[in-house]
C-alpha cells in the first residue's frame, strides 16, 4: 500500500477537477479513478482526515447525479471508502445518506438506500459502542409504524441486523421482532418476504426465552387465508434455518404445523386448489428444512415417506392419486402439451419435486432410511414416475435414485467389507446385501432410462447428459449394458465430457463380453476424441482411453496417444497428458512397453515435460516390475544423474530412482551423486533404498549405514534394506553399537535372512549363561518370530526378577508367543491372573495382539476376561498396571471393529462404580482416539457421551483421565466430537473453579501452603475452550458467550491466568461475542485484585519469577481490552 503523499494528493485533486466536468463519461471515470486511489492510497487518506472530507462528499454528491452510470459508479466506491474513515465520520456518512426525504410507501429501493448497504456490509468498526450509535440512528424510522411499508427502510434493516444485530439491545430487538411480525402478516408481499429474512437474521440475537414470546406472536396472528399461511410456513423455515437450536424445543409444534397444512385429508378439486398447493409446497420445504438442521426425524419417518410417495405423483387434476397406475410417460402428459401451460395454472410440478429431494435429504443424514425407501415401495415409485411432464421433477428424481445408489453402494461396501458374526445373524439377507435390490430392479432400471433417452427431442443434450450422469455410480449392469450401449450411440449429440465419463463408468466396472459389438464404436469415438482439436476434448479422451486399454489392450488407441506424446508441434500440456496417460496404462505387451521407454528417454530431454516423463516412468516401474527391464532404461539413468543436481527434478528422480533401481542393474556410478543428496538431510530414506540396489562400495555403505542409523526420520525399512545388502559383515558393527535398538532389529533382519543358525545358537548359549542378557533377550525376540529357537517360554520369565531385563523379557515373550498364539497362550492365561509379575505379563499380551491381528474370537474374549478378573482384583489404580491394560483393551476394541460385542462390554463396565476398571476402559478409548487409522467411529461414537460423562467423576484420577480423552478427542477426532459438545461443555464449565475436596495443605518450612491436586483438570478444562475457539467458525452448536462468561468468572486465578487471557482476547475478536457490563465490570475487578496481590508482595520483595509473569499477562489483557471508555 503506497504512503506517497505527494503522488496521493496530487491523484485526489485530478479526481476533484475530472469530477466537476459536465461531460458524464468523464465523471465516471473520476470515479473510477477514486475507486482505485482509496485502494492504492488508503493509508494516506485514513492518516490525512480533510483527505477523506473531500472523498466523502465527492461520493455523496455522486449519487445524486443525473447519469445511472456515474451513480452506480459511486456505490462501488464506498466499500474501500469504508476501510478510510474513521469510526464518527461512518456514523456523519450514514446520517447524511439518511437525509434525502425518500417516498415511506416505496416499494423501490434509493440509490441512497444501496449505498448505506454498502458501508454497514463493509464496516469494520474500531469502537463498539460506535455500532449501538449506528444502531440507534437507523431504527428510529423502523418504529416509526407498527407496519414497515418502505423497500428502503426493510433493505436497512436486514443489513444492519446482519452486520450489527450484536450492537442492539435487547429491548429493541424485541420490539424489531415484533415490526417485523406484523410486516409480514399486514405489509406489501415484497416487503413482508424481506421482514421474513430479517426475523431470521434476528434471530440469531435472541435468548432462548425469546424463543417462546416470538413464537406465540406469530400464532396469535390467527392467519386464514392461504397466502398468509404460506408466509407463516415461510416465517418458520427462515427462523429454522438460521437459528436451529434456539427453536430445537418447538420441534414437533414445527412438524404438526407441517403436517395440518398438507391438508391430507383433501380428496376433491378445490377453486383454490393453486393456493392450497402452494402452501403445501411451503411444507415440504419446512419439512426439508428441519430435517437438514435436526439431522433425524427417527420418529416421524414413516409418515414423511407415506406423504412423499404420495406427492411423488401428485396431479389434482386427476382422480386417481395411485403410484402404481399413474404414469407420466403416457402421451397425455407428453412436454409439448404442458410447455403451453402457464406456471400459475399449474404448480403441483413442484409437490413432485420437492418430495423426491426429501426423500434424498432424509438418505443422506440417515442412511439406515434405505430399507424404508425399499420396503415402502418409494423406490419403485420414483422408477415408474421418473418420466415426468416437467424436466424439473424428472431431474430430481433421477438425482433421489441416484443418492439411492450412492448410498447402497456405500452401505454394501462397509459391511462387505466385514467379517460375519453372531451378531450378524439377525440381520436379514437384504440387510447384509443393500444392493440386492437393486440388482432385482436392475434390467427394469435400465429398461426405464432407455425409454427416456429414446424420448429426449433433438435439443434436449441437457437432459440427454443428466440421464447419462445417473450411471455414474449404477455401473454394473452385466447383461443390461448392451442395450443401454446401443441406445446411447443412437441418440449420440457428439462427444462431450458426460458422454466420456459414461463410458468410462461402464469400463471401469464391467467385464469386456458384456460389451458386444459396441465395444469397437467406443474405440472409434473415443479415437477420434483424440484427434480433436480441442485440447480439453483431447485431455478428456485420454482419461476414458486410460479405462479402455486397462481393461484390454489396444493397438489403436495407445498408437495415437503414442504419437500425441512423440509430436514436438503439440503443446506442452497436451503431451503432458498424453505421457501420464502412456504411464498409467495397465495392459501393453513387452513390445509396446519397450517402446515406451525408449519414447520416454526421449521426451525425458525436454524440460516441459520431463517430470511428467519422470513420473511415468515411475508408474511403468511400479506396474510391470522386471519388464522394464530394456535397453532404454541405460539412457534414463543417465539423464538421471544429471537431474539430481537440479532441485526442480530432484524429487521426482530420486522417486523414480526407488522403483526402477529394484528391477534393473544401475551403474554403480550413481551412488556418490545420492551420497551428495543424503548429506544435505534430504530424501534420505530413499537414497537408502536405492544404494541397497546398487552394486556400491560395501565399505561406504556401512559408514552411511551407521550414519543413518542415528536418524530419528530414517525410514527402518530403508535401514533393513541397507543392511540386508551388506550382510553378515555388518553384524560386528551391529553389536558394537547395539545401544540403538534400531540395530537390534536390523541385526535379527541380518541373521534370519541368512538363517545363521550358528551365530544363534551361540547367542542362545550366552543367553543361558547370562551373558549380554538384555541384547541377547531382545535380539532372539525378533528372531524367535521366525526361526525356531532352543530358549524356551519359562526361560525368558525367569528374566523378570531383574531390572535390568524384565521388560525386554516380557516384549520378547510376547513375540515368541505370537508364533503360535493358539498353543500357548491358554496356558500362559491361567497363569497370569494370580501372577506378582502381572504388569510384565499384560506387556507380553500387548506384543501378542500387536503381531496378531486377526485372533478368533473366543481368543480375544479369554484374554478379555482375563483383563478384566486381573482389574477387579485391584483396589487402588496403579498407573503402570492400568496403562498397559488399556492398551491390551484398546488392541481388542480395534482388532474386532467387525463386531459390536466388546464396545457393548466396555459400554457396560462404564457404568461401574469401580474405579480401576472405569479408569481403565477410558484409558483405552483415549488410546483409540490417539490413532485416527485404526478405530470405526460407529463403534466408538456411543462410548463418547459415557466417557466424558466421568469427568463429574469423584475420583480424580477418573476426572483427569476422562478430560484427557476429551482433548485427544479434540485434538484428533474433531468431527466425531463436534456433535457432542452442548452434551459436554457443561461437564467441562464446571471443572473451570477449584473444588475444596480437591485442596491440600502442605507444610513448607514453619508455613502452610494450599495446593490443588486437581490443578492439571482444571488446565485441561480451560486448555479445552480454548482449542474451540480456535474452530470458532465450524461450531455452530456453542454459545461462545457462555464461554466468555465462564472463562471470566472462573479464569481470572494467579494459576490459571496465562491461558485464560488467550482465551478472553481471543474470544472478544468474535463478531457474535458481546462483553456484557456485568462480565466487564467482573473482568475489570478480577484484574485488578490479582494485580493489588502481587504489588504487594513486591512491597514485601518477595514476588517470584512467575507472579512477574502473571503479571505482565495482566497488563497485556487490560491493555488488549480496556482503553478509554469503549470496548476494542
Amino acid at each position: 500500500m503506497s504512503t506517497d503523499f505527494k503522488s496521493a494528493e496530487q491523484k485526489l485533486n485530478e479526481v476533484l477537477n475530472k469530477f466537476r466536468d459536465v461531460d458524464p463519461d468523464l465523471r465516471f471515470m473520476a470515479l473510477n479513478d477514486l475507486n482505485k486511489l482509496l485502494v492504492e492510497h488508503q493509508l494516506i487518506l485514513n492518516k490525512v482526515n480533510h483527505y477523506s472530507d473531500q472523498v466523502t462528499t465527492i461520493l455523496l454528491e455522486a449519487l445524486n447525479d443525473v447519469n445511472t452510470d456515474v451513480q452506480n459508479q459511486s456505490l462501488h466506491c464506498f466499500s474501500p471508502l469504508v476501510g478510510v474513515l474513521e469510526d464518527q465520520e461512518v456514523v456523519k456518512v450514514i446520517d447524511r445518506l439518511r437525509e434525502p426525504t425518500t417516498n415511506k410507501s416505496s416499494i423501490t429501493t434509493s440509490i441512497q438506500t444501496m449505498a448505506i448497504c454498502e458501508v454497514l456490509k463493509n464496516i469494520n468498526l474500531k469502537y463498539k459502542t460506535t455500532g449501538a450509535l449506528m444502531s440507534d440512528l437507523l431504527l428510529p424510522q423502523v418504529f416509526e409504524n407498527t407496519v414497515i411499508h418502505s423497500l428502503d427502510t426493510m433493505e436497512i434493516l436486514t443489513v444492519l441486523l446482519q452486520n450489527l444485530g450484536n450492537t442492539i439491545s435487547h429491548e429493541n430487538l424485541v420490539r424489531l421482532y415484533e415490526v417485523l411480525i406484523s410486516t409480514i402478516f399486514k405489509g406489501e408481499t415484497i416487503v413482508a418476504k424481506k421482514a421474513i429474512a430479517a426475523l431470521g437474521h434476528l434471530s440469531t440475537y435472541l435468548e432462548v426465552s425469546d424463543a417462546e414470546n416470538l413464537l406465540q406472536k406469530i400464532h396469535a396472528t390467527n392467519v386464514t387465508s392461504y397466502e398468509s399461511i404460506v408466509l407463516k410456513l415461510l416465517t418458520y423455515i427462515s427462523l429454522v434455518k438460521e437459528n436451529f437450536p434456539l427453536f430445537e424445543q418447538h420441534f414437533t409444534g414445527f412438524l404438526q404445523e407441517v403436517f395440518d397444512k398438507l391438508y391430507l385429508d383433501q380428496t376433491d378439486l378445490d377453486d383454490d386448489q393453486i393456493k392450497i398447493d402452494d402452501v403445501r409446497y411451503e411444507a415440504l420445504n419446512l419439512v426439508d428444512v428441519l430435517l437438514l438442521e435436526r439431522g433425524s426425524l427417527t420418529e416421524s419417518r414413516d409418515k414423511i415417506l407415506t406423504i412423499c410417495k404420495r406427492f411423488l405423483v401428485y396431479d389434482p387434476y386427476s382422480n386417481d392419486m395411485d403410484e402404481d397406475e399413474y404414469d407420466f410417460s403416457d402421451p397425455e402428459f407428453s412436454d409439448e402439451d404442458y410447455d403451453e401451460v402457464d406456471a400459475n395454472d399449474d404448480n403441483s410440478w413442484k409437490l413432485r419435486k420437492q418430495s423426491a429431494r426429501i426423500i434424498t435429504t432424509l438418505i443422506k443424514i440417515s442412511p439406515e432410511a434405505l430399507q424404508d425407501v425399499y420396503s415402502s415401495g418409494i423406490f419403485e415409485c420414483l422408477l415408474s414416475t421418473v418420466a415426468d411432464s416437467s424436466d424439473a421433477v424428472s431431474f430430481e428424481k433421477i438425482a433421489t435414485l441416484d443418492t439411492i445408489v450412492q448410498t447402497s453402494l456405500k452401505l454394501y461396501t462397509k459391511r462387505s467389507g466385514r467379517k460375519r458374526t453372531n451378531s450378524d445373524a439377525l440381520m436379514s439377507d437384504k440387510d447384509e446385501d443393500p444392493l440386492a435390490v437393486l440388482q432385482e430392479h436392475r434390467s427394469e432400471i435400465v429398461d426405464k432410462f432407455i425409454t427416456e433417452l429414446d424420448a429426449v427431442k433433438n435439443n434436449g443434450s441437457t437432459k440427454y447428459n443428466y440421464l447419462l450422469n445417473f450411471f455414474q455410480n449404477f455401473n454394473e449392469l452385466a447383461d443390461d449394458l448392451k442395450p443401454l450401449l446401443a441406445c446411447v450411440r443412437k441418440h449420440n449429440f457428439g462427444i462431450n465430457l458426460d458422454l466420456l465419463k459414461f463410458y468410462s463408468a461402464m469400463l471401469q466396472n464391467n467385464d469386456i463380453g458384456f460389451f458386444g459389438s459396441e465395444f469397437q464404436y467406443i474405440v472409434e469415438l473415443v479415437n477420434s476424441g483424440l484427434s480433436n482439436k480441442n485440447h480439453i476434448t483431447v485431455t478428456n479422451s485420454m482419461d476414458t482411453a486410460v479405462d479402455l486399454l486397462n481393461l484390454t489392450y489396444n493397438e489403436t488407441l495407445t498408437n495415437s496417444i503414442f504419437e500425441i506424446a512423440a509430436n514436438a508441434k503439440n503443446d506442452s500440456v497436451v503431451r503432458n497428458n498424453a505421457i501420464q496417460t502412456l504411464g498409467s496404462l495397465k495392459t501393453l505387451p513387452p513390445q509396446k512397453i519397450e517402446e515406451l521407454l525408449e519414447l520416454l528417454a526421449a521426451t525425458l530431454k525436454y524440460d516441459p515435460i520431463a517430470i511428467s516423463t519422470i513420473d511415468a516412468i515411475t508408474q511403468l516401474a511400479e506396474i510391470y516390475g522386471p519388464a522394464i527391464n530394456v535397453p532404454a532404461v541405460p539412457s534414463i539413468v543417465q539423464t538421471y544423474t544429471e537431474f539430481i543436481s537440479n532441485p526442480v527434478f530432484l524429487s521426482h528422480t530420486i522417486e523414480s530412482l526407488v522403483e526402477i533401481s529394484q528391477y534393473t542393474d544401475i551403474d554403480s556410478s550413481i551412488g556418490d551423486s545420492l551420497l551428495k543428496v543424503f548429506e544435505n538431510d534430504v530424501y534420505q530414506s530413499q537414497v537408502l533404498r536405492i544404494l541397497s540396489h546398487l552394486n556400491y562400495d560395501k565399505q561406504k555403505l556401512q559408514t552411511i549405514f551407521l550414519q543413518a542409523a542415528s536418524i530419528d526420520e530414517v525410514d527402518e525399512t530403508a535401514l533393513l534394506e541397507v543392511s540386508s545388502k551388506i550382510g553378515s559383515d555388518l553384524i560386528p558393527t551391529l553389536e558394537q553399537h547395539s545401544d540403538n535398538p534400531k540395530n537390534i532389529k536390523i541385526l535379527a533382519n541380518i541373521v534370519i535372512n541368512e538363517n545363521l543358525r550358528d551365530y544363534v545358537e551361540a547367542k542362545e548359549s550366552e543367553l543361558a549363561q547370562h551373558i549380554n542378557s538384555s541384547f541377547n533377550i531382545r535380539l532372539l525376540g525378533y528372531i524367535g518370530q521366525v526361526m525356531p529357537l532352543t530358549t524356551s517360554i519359562k526361560q525368558l520369565q525367569s528374566f523378570f526378577s531383574e531390572d535390568e531385563t524384565k521388560f525386554y523379557a516380557a516384549e520378547s515373550l510376547g513375540r515368541l508367543i505370537s508364533t503360535n498364539p493358539e498353543s500357548y497362550l491358554p496356558e500362559f492365561l491361567e497363569r497370569i491372573t494370580a501372577n506378582q509379575d502381572r504388569c510384565l505379563l499384560l506387556i507380553t499380551i500387548k506384543q501378542v495382539l500387536k503381531i496378531n491381528k486377526s485372533l478368533p474370537f473366543e481368543t480375544y474374549l479369554t484374554i478379555w476376561n482375563t483383563l478384566f478378573d486381573i482389574l477387579k482384583q485391584e483396589e487402588v489404580i496403579d498407573e503402570a498396571l492400568t496403562r498397559i491394560a488399556s492398551q491390551d483393551v484398546g488392541l481388542i476394541l480395534v482388532n474386532n471393529s467387525d463386531t459390536g460385542f466388546f464396545y457393548q462390554q466396555a459400554s457396560e463396565f462404564l457404568k461401574t462404580d469401580n474405579c480401576v476398571i472405569l479408569f481403565t476402559v477410558i484409558a483405552a478409548i483415549k488410546f483409540i482416539l490417539a490413532y485416527d487409522n485404526i478405530f470405526t467411529a460407529d463403534l466408538v461414537d456411543p462410548l463418547l457421551l459415557q466417557v466424558f460423562a466421568q469427568i463429574e467423576n469423584e475420583d480424580l484420577e477418573v476426572k483427569q483421565v476422562s478430560i484427557v480423552t476429551l482433548m485427544t478427542a479434540l485434538n484428533n477426532q474433531f468431527t466425531i466430537l463436534i456433535p457432542h459438545l452442548v452434551v459436554v461443555l457443561p461437564y467441562v464449565y464446571n471443572e473451570l473453579g477449584a473444588k475444596k475436596q480437591y485442596e491440600e495443605s502442605i507444610q513448607i518450612g514453619p508455613f502452610k501452603h494450599k495446593i490443588d491436586k486437581a490443578l492439571e483438570v482444571r488446565k485441561n478444562a480451560f486448555e479445552i475452550l480454548y482449542k474451540l475457539t480456535l474452530n470458532h467458525n465450524l461450531l455452530k452448536n456453542v454459545d461462545f458467550n457462555e464461554v466468555l462468561t465462564n472463562v471470566v468468572n472462573y479464569g481470572l486465578k494467579a494459576d490459571i491466568i496465562s491461558i485464560s487471557s488467550l482465551i478472553i482476547i481471543k474470544l472478544l475478536a468474535f463478531d457474535d461475542v458481546i462483553l456484557s457490563p456485568e462480565t466487564r465490570a467482573k473482568l475489570s475487578a478480577g484484574i485488578d485484585k490479582l494485580l493489588n496481590s502481587i504489588k504487594k508482595k513486591e512491597d514485601q520483595q518477595k514476588d517470584s519469577k512467575e507472579e512477574q509473569e502473571t503479571k505482565a499477562t495482566l497488563i497485556s489483557l487490560r491493555n488488549e481490552i480496556f482503553q478509554e471508555d469503549y470496548l476494542k
